[in-house]
């Protein structure tokens, strides 16, 4: 069911209606129902993926709450093996094609591969689950009790397909606490809607037109196929920051705010303030649950250390954080789709911004004897 779709709008449409009818206690079951529907309806063969991923981090969820502060050996079995079996259903699906094709490649093998399409929203979905169960772990959040209270947060439909990637501190009280009918959430939301349609169907396909067009033939534009580059770069964010709009903006008339996923990227002054500015909730996620765990991990301290006696200290501090960024960067390549060119794109970046952070004295030196 596409964002842009008249069905879509309809179903939106008497969501919100039906939420405002709904006596105030019972408003996040008619949430959850319309979440599952609109689920059902966009891939009803997946469903069971969801159901998979809700079950396995609610119940370690619980697990983990009961043994903390009782048994952290025990709490973190339970958050291995929730994180094993949540990412294990993600790898299967969507990494394990592309891992027959490599091991045919390089051992001349002729394994077949699986023929299974990638189920809705489930990268997003399991990133939101798996981070909720480590905030239980590190005691950011208590452990949701009911089930389908849970079972909302994973499935909460205006975000499952393309995120934002939500944190259940954030979304608990709004998404379970009673709304009153506001016509400033309703007019907030609608006006937010409507510059997201103007992104996804003016500008995103406006430039996909000069965009297919030149890449389908660049020798006929000759010079000109520079601008097939600039107007993918248009279509490509106004595609999905306008999507964001979307799905902002319905939230929006329940009367709940979702995190914002762009703040003016191409404003950005470095590869790194991109990336504080583009998909800003995957970044959060990759920082909070990937960057900061492997910086602060024991191995990571006996690198800084090695590393400090052989380059000294000033550089010896930087390399953890460098190989720490490469480390989120593969991750982010590999999340982005199951391909070699997804990989390169991670590293690309990852690269960029170690060697950055190595040169960051440098940099200060020139810009300050070349008065920048």
């Amino acid at each position: 069911m596409s964002l842009v779709s008249n069905v879509f709008i309809l179903f939106v449409a008497g969501s919100v209606a039906i939420y405002y009818i709904l006596p105030q206690k019972v408003q996040w079951c008619g949430l959850l129902v319309m979440s599952y529907i609109y689920y059902l309806v966009a891939g009803s063969k997946y469903i069971l993926f969801l159901l998979f991923s809700t079950i396995v981090t609610y119940v370690s969820g619980r697990l983990i709450g009961s043994q903390i502060g009782k048994n952290k050996r025990k709490a973190k079995k339970f958050l291995i093996a929730g994180l094993f079996l949540n990412f294990g259903m993600l790898g299967l699906v969507k990494y394990t094609n592309f891992a027959i094709e490599n091991l045919n490649a390089l051992f001349h093998m002729n394994l077949r591969g699986m023929q299974i399409l990638l189920p809705l929203g489930i990268s997003f979905y399991t990133f939101q689950s798996s981070g909720y169960i480590l905030d239980v772990y590190w005691k950011r959040c208590k452990a949701e009790h009911h089930p389908l209270k849970y079972a909302l947060f994973v499935s909460f439909f205006p975000q499952i397909l393309q995120g934002p990637i939500g944190r259940y501190s954030r979304l608990e009280h709004q998404l379970y606490e009673p709304h009153k009918f506001e016509s400033a959430n309703i007019t907030r939301g609608l006006e937010r809607i409507l510059w997201g349609f103007f992104k996804k169907m003016i500008l995103a396909d406006w430039s996909a037109v000069f965009v297919d067009a030149i890449f389908d033939n660049p020798d006929q534009y000759g010079g000109l196929a520079i601008f097939g580059v600039l107007f993918y770069t248009i279509q490509l964010y106004a595609d999905f920051s306008g999507g964001m709009d979307v799905v902002i903006g319905i939230a929006s008339m329940f009367g709940i705010e979702l995190d914002e996923n762009f703040t003016r990227p191409f404003f950005a002054t470095s590869i790194t303030d991109f990336w504080h500015r583009w998909h800003i909730t995957l970044g959060t996620w990759m920082k909070d649950y990937v960057f900061y765990p492997v910086t602060l991990s024991g191995w990571m301290k006996k690198f800084g250390r090695w590393a400090k006696k052989v380059f000294g200290k000033k550089t010896g501090r930087t390399l953890p954080i460098c190989l720490s960024n490469l480390i989120v960067f593969f991750v982010v390549g590999v999340w982005h789709g199951a391909a070699w060119k997804y990989i390169v794109y991670g590293m690309y970046n990852g690269i960029i911004i170690a060697f950055s952070g190595l040169m960051a004295g440098n940099y200060k030196n020139w810009k300050k004897k070349l008065n920048i």
